[in-house]
Order: structure tokens, then C-alpha cells, then sequence
């Protein structure tokens, strides 16, 4: 099964929305997935699986199977194509979200309207509820 961004970026690759694999898809990330997206059809062309894999994604892009089919398409041709590894490591950092740490929550007060709550990571100092 792959993984959760390439599944993001397989999306993005079928429905040709940068939004999929990023809430805050810049520009960078725009250009990076058109040119993705190029490269990804011309490969896929010459490869009845993963053309039909792709074809059958486009046509219905809310089938996870479907998706997933091509995410393996797609890892696949990054490994074997220097131009497609390229692009999906670059866009890959683009769109990861990586964090330190651990995230910490915190509520008091109970059920009774009174409640106050606390979420948040990497804090120093002390905090008081």
C-alpha cells in the first residue's frame, strides 16, 4: 500500500487539483505538479497497466482502489525514472508536514460549559489552566 502523500499526489495527478495534496499549495507546488503531470502521461502512455489504471482513476477519482492502483503506478515510476523520482521527491517536501516533538492536550472543567481546553507542542514554560 503506499503511502499516505503518494496517495495525495496520485489523487492530485487524476484530478489535476493541487489542493489535494496540500491545503496551502503554492505556486511551487502548482508548477511541480503540472510538470508531474506531464512527465507521468507521457510514461504511462507506454504502459497499458498503469494507462488503464489511470483511466479508470479519471473516471471515477472518489474510488480508493482506483487510487490506489495509481500511487503504485506512480512509485514505481519514480524508482525507474530519474525525471518522475525527481519531481515526486520535490514535491514530496513541498507537501510533507513534519513535526517535532509531540503534541500535548489538556482539558479541565468537565462537561459543564465551563470547560477550557488546551492543545499544543513544543511549549516551554508553564502554562496554567
Amino acid at each position: 500500500m503506499a503511502d499516505p502523500v503518494t496517495i495525495a499526489l496520485a489523487t492530485a495527478l487524476v484530478t489535476g487539483a493541487a489542493a489535494k495534496i496540500s491545503e496551502h499549495a503554492g505556486e511551487t507546488v502548482v508548477e511541480g505538479l503540472k510538470r508531474l503531470q506531464r512527465a507521468v502521461f507521457k510514461r504511462f502512455r507506454g504502459d497499458a497497466a498503469a494507462q488503464e489504471a489511470l483511466d479508470e482513476a479519471r473516471v471515477d477519482s472518489d474510488d480508493p482502489a482506483a487510487i490506489e492502483a495509481v500511487a503504485e503506478h506512480l512509485e514505481r515510476a519514480a524508482a525507474e525514472d530519474p525525471e518522475i523520482g525527481s519531481l515526486v521527491r520535490e514535491l514530496r517536501a513541498q507537501v510533507s508536514q513534519r513535526s517535532e516533538g509531540s503534541v500535548s492536550n489538556r482539558v479541565t472543567g468537565g462537561v459543564s460549559g465551563n470547560a477550557r481546553v488546551f492543545q499544543g507542542g513544543n511549549v516551554q514554560g508553564e502554562i496554567r489552566l
